[in-house]
C-alpha cells in the first residue's frame, strides 16, 4: 500500500514537472520554442544602446530589452558584444541567436529575417555646441561639409542618397564625437535617439542636437534573425506585443529616453 502511493506520488510529481517545464517554455506571453538560451549579439560601444563599462558589464537600452524579451520568452539570456562590422555574419554562422537592436532596411532583408518593429527614429545631425545658433546643417548642406558617419548604420546608409557626399567613417560613436570636438570635421550625421542621449549625458555643454531630419521619414528597429528561425520570430513578435501591453517596454523607454514616443504602431 506505501508503496503504491509512493508510485503513485511519483508520477504525479513527474507529470507536475512537466507541466511547469512547459509553462516555463510559454510564460509570460511567448510562443512555445525549443530555445532553451537566447544568445544576443550588440555593438559593445554604441551608448545608449549597449556598451561595456570598465568592469566590463554591459549596459544600455538594449540590454534591458534582451533582458525583458527573454523573461517574456521563458528561457535565458547570454548577451555578449560583437564587432558591429561583423555581427551580420556571426548571426549567420550561429555564433549568436539574436541581433536585438537593428534598424530595418531592405537590404539587411537580403540576408536576415525581422520581428515587427518595436521601435523608431529618424536621422539627424550634430554640431559644435559653441557653434552659432543659426548653424543647423540639413540634408541639402551636406554635401560641401565634412561628415563624419558611423559605418554600417542607417545614417550612413542615410548619406549614401546625397549628392556629392563623401562622409569620414568610424568605428565607434566615440571616435566620431571626438573627432567633431576637435573641429577634424564639420557634423556628425547620426540617428537621433542616440545624438540626444549622448549629447546630454556623455557630452554635455560640448555638442548640440540639430532636430534637422535627414530622411524625411522615421526608420524602424526591430530584432534581426536568421530566416530560417521562423519559430523563434513568430514568438518574439507574441512577447514584444505582450511587453507593449504590459507596460514593460514603455518603462524600458523611459528609463533611458525619458517621454520620447519611441514604440510604433504595429
Amino acid at each position: 500500500m506505501i508503496a503504491h502511493r509512493w508510485a503513485r506520488r511519483a508520477v504525479l510529481f513527474t507529470a507536475f514537472v512537466a507541466v511547469m517545464l512547459l509553462i516555463v517554455q510559454t510564460a509570460p506571453g511567448g510562443a512555445a520554442i525549443s530555445l532553451k538560451t537566447l544568445r544576443v549579439g550588440a555593438d559593445p560601444d554604441y551608448r545608449p544602446t549597449s556598451w561595456t563599462d570598465k568592469s566590463g558589464k554591459m549596459l544600455g537600452s538594449d540590454v534591458d530589452f534582451a533582458t525583458a524579451l527573454a523573461v517574456h520568452l521563458g528561457v535565458q539570456l547570454h548577451y555578449e558584444g560583437v564587432a558591429w562590422d561583423g555581427i551580420i555574419p556571426a548571426l549567420l554562422s550561429h555564433k549568436i541567436d539574436a541581433i536585438t537592436a537593428m534598424v530595418i532596411t531592405d537590404k539587411r532583408k537580403e540576408v536576415a529575417a525581422f520581428s515587427r518593429p518595436y521601435g523608431f527614429q529618424t536621422i539627424t545631425t550634430v554640431v559644435r555646441a559653441n557653434s552659432p545658433r543659426n548653424f543647423s546643417p540639413g540634408k541639402d548642406d551636406l554635401g560641401h561639409m565634412k561628415v563624419g558617419v558611423m559605418v554600417s548604420t542607417s545614417a550612413a546608409t542615410a548619406l549614401e542618397g546625397i549628392p556629392g557626399m563623401k562622409p569620414t567613417t568610424y568605428n565607434t560613436v566615440a571616435d566620431e564625437y571626438n573627432d567633431l570636438i576637435l573641429g577634424r570635421i564639420d557634423v556628425v550625421a547620426i540617428e537621433s535617439v542616440n545624438a540626444g542621449y549622448t549629447t546630454k549625458t556623455v557630452y554635455p555643454g560640448k555638442l548640440r542636437v540639430t532636430n534637422n531630419d535627414l530622411t524625411g521619414k522615421s526608420s524602424y528597429t526591430g530584432v534581426a534573425l536568421r530566416k530560417e528561425d521562423t519559430e523563434l520570430r513568430e514568438a518574439i513578435d507574441v512577447a514584444i506585443n505582450t511587453m507593449i501591453r504590459d507596460g514593460s517596454l514603455t518603462k524600458i523607454n523611459k528609463k533611458w529616453y525619458g517621454d520620447v514616443d519611441m514604440i510604433p504602431k504595429e
